[in-house]
């Protein structure tokens, strides 16, 4: 090998090697290709060397221009490549990262939610003894022992502390405390919300739980039913319009037939109901299946109580209109409902809105021709007068449902309190008293009630952008018994009837 010229010599032995060896493997694949003389080249330019073509006899050539710059373009291929191969690399792992962070803040809002869910539970498991603590106010202000308190309506500012940890250490360095040194106190990275609701103070239109009226159930739901969509004030009812035309399913229905429709869903027999409003009293006659098997779809009734609301979709008549008036007229915000399917049939006099005791108090005959059942600006007043009152001092008024009574009569401390402070039936605020006949007060009295113990708790986590809801219905019926053959009693904390995650 010659010192001077390393390269340029071993260039001319590996091209004598390939001539005198043409069955090695580099040579087979250059034929394979079709340019054998070109191989050393080729080989040289792959390897970045200085080796360079020479013709038979040896002598250097020079390149050819159309083969200068090979090497660029296969880096720029390579490179081009691997800048996919990262890019996709990068955009899958941000997008695995995302969906982990997603699950993560997901899992830890459904925590929340159940820790609010329980929370409440045992705040309202715990009403009875802050009852007796305020006990003495009530007897103060002349009121008789102290109701039911609605403990559930303030849940979200006790149970604060537990809810959204950094809002509670600034609220406690208002109030001269140190949440922060609380045993179990942490910064949950996130927070729940809580809205509940005790299912007495709609107007229920499935089975009655525990009915004592005297009454057959199907004519209590009938009345209360009749009542809310204003039959007793047609021709003059808002609501009349929505009766006029055919509903979803191609068929004219008006308010007796919804009435019916509802209650033969969950009677027990196979016969259509017929409600009478002016004797107040239901027959059967008649097959209650026969509209459902002229849909295009047809089925039958179920004959057993709603186990949901949203199963009164299923009703004949029930279609978004009435769902939208009566039902849910806001789906996100359950306080909007006026209808449920768990109450006991008894409407809770204390937190129901004053439409909801309207509806009530004008479904029995003997008040129905009452101004504040016919006329327009006095039932006005009267949701307005209770909506007032609530606001100003949000407290439970009554402590019995005979002092409810005495109250839409005109009589008792609240109404007289109220009258002083309004200046008196002159200044038109006041809503005209009524006059129940003294036989049936206890019976109007026994339809009210002023305890509840069927609520529906709605609890929602919140972490960062993500929200769980958990809707449930808690029942804390203390006469509740499990199904034949189980044996036991309700929980402390009660049971739930229906659970959902969303």
């Amino acid at each position: 090998m010659n010192p001077l010229f390393p390269r340029q010599e071993a260039a001319g032995l590996f091209n004598h090697d390939l001539k005198s060896h043409g069955q090695s493997a580099f040579a087979l694949s250059t034929r394979a290709a079709g340019k054998p003389k070109d191989a050393p080249l080729f080989l040289g330019v792959l390897l970045g060397s200085n080796v360079a073509r020479r013709d038979r006899r040896g002598h250097r050539s020079r390149l050819d221009p159309r083969e200068q710059g090979i090497a660029l373009v296969v880096v720029l291929g390579v490179v081009a490549v691997l800048s996919v191969l990262v890019s996709d690399f990068d955009y899958s792992m941000a997008t695995s990262y995302k969906v982990a962070e997603s699950k993560r803040d997901r899992l830890q809002a459904e925590y929340l939610a159940k820790s609010g869910l329980n929370l409440t539970r045992l705040l309202i498991a715990k009403e009875r003894e802050i009852r007796n603590a305020v006990g003495g106010f009530y007897r103060m202000l002349g009121l008789g022992g102290a109701p039911q308190i609605n403990v559930w309506d303030f849940a979200n500012e006790i149970l604060a502390p537990f809810s959204d940890y950094r809002m509670a250490v600034e609220m406690g360095k208002e109030g001269g405390m140190d949440f922060s040194q609380m045993e179990g106190m942490v910064d949950t990275g996130g927070s729940f919300e809580i809205v509940a609701i005790p299912e007495n103070s709609l107007i229920n239109v499935s089975d009655p739980l525990f009915l004592n009226l005297g009454k057959d159930p199907r004519t209590s739901v009938a009345m209360q039913l009749y009542a809310m969509m204003g039959g007793y004030q047609s021709p003059e009812s808002p609501y009349d319009p929505m009766f006029e035309d055919r509903d979803a399913d191609g068929q004219y229905t008006n308010r007796l037939d919804i009435v019916s429709a509802i209650i033969d869903w969950w009677d027990p027999d196979q016969l259509r109901t017929i409600f009478d409003p002016g004797a107040q009293n239901s027959t059967q006659a008649g097959s209650e299946d026969d509209i459902y098997e002229t849909f295009v779809d047809p089925y039958e009734v179920k004959n057993a109580p709603f186990d949901s609301l949203e199963e009164l979709r299923l009703v004949r008549g029930i279609d978004d209109d009435f769902w939208a008036t009566f039902v849910e007229p806001d789906p996100e915000d359950p306080k909007s409902r006026q209808l449920t399917v768990y109450a006991s049939g008894k409407v809770n006099v204390n937190v129901a809105k004053p439409e909801v005791l309207l509806f009530r108090l004008c479904s029995f005959q003997s008040v129905q021709a009452s101004s504040l059942c016919t006329n327009l600006d006095e039932m006005r007043k009267f949701v307005w007068l209770f909506n007032t009152a609530r606001s100003i001092l949000p407290i439970v008024f009554f402590s019995s449902t005979t002092r409810f009574i005495e109250f839409v009569e005109g009589k008792g401390k609240i109404y007289q309190t109220l009258a002083t402070i309004l200046g008196g039936s002159e200044t038109g605020l006041l809503f005209a008293p009524i006059n129940i006949p003294a036989a049936e007060t206890s019976m109007i009295a026994d339809s009210f009630i002023t305890e509840a113990a069927i609520f529906t708790i709605q609890s929602t986590g919140i972490v960062g952008r993500t929200t769980v809801r958990i809707k449930t219905v808690l029942n804390r019926w203390l006469d509740w018994r499990p199904p034949k053959p189980n044996a036991g009693r309700m929980p402390g904390l009660g049971i739930f009837q229906y659970y959902r995650i969303e």
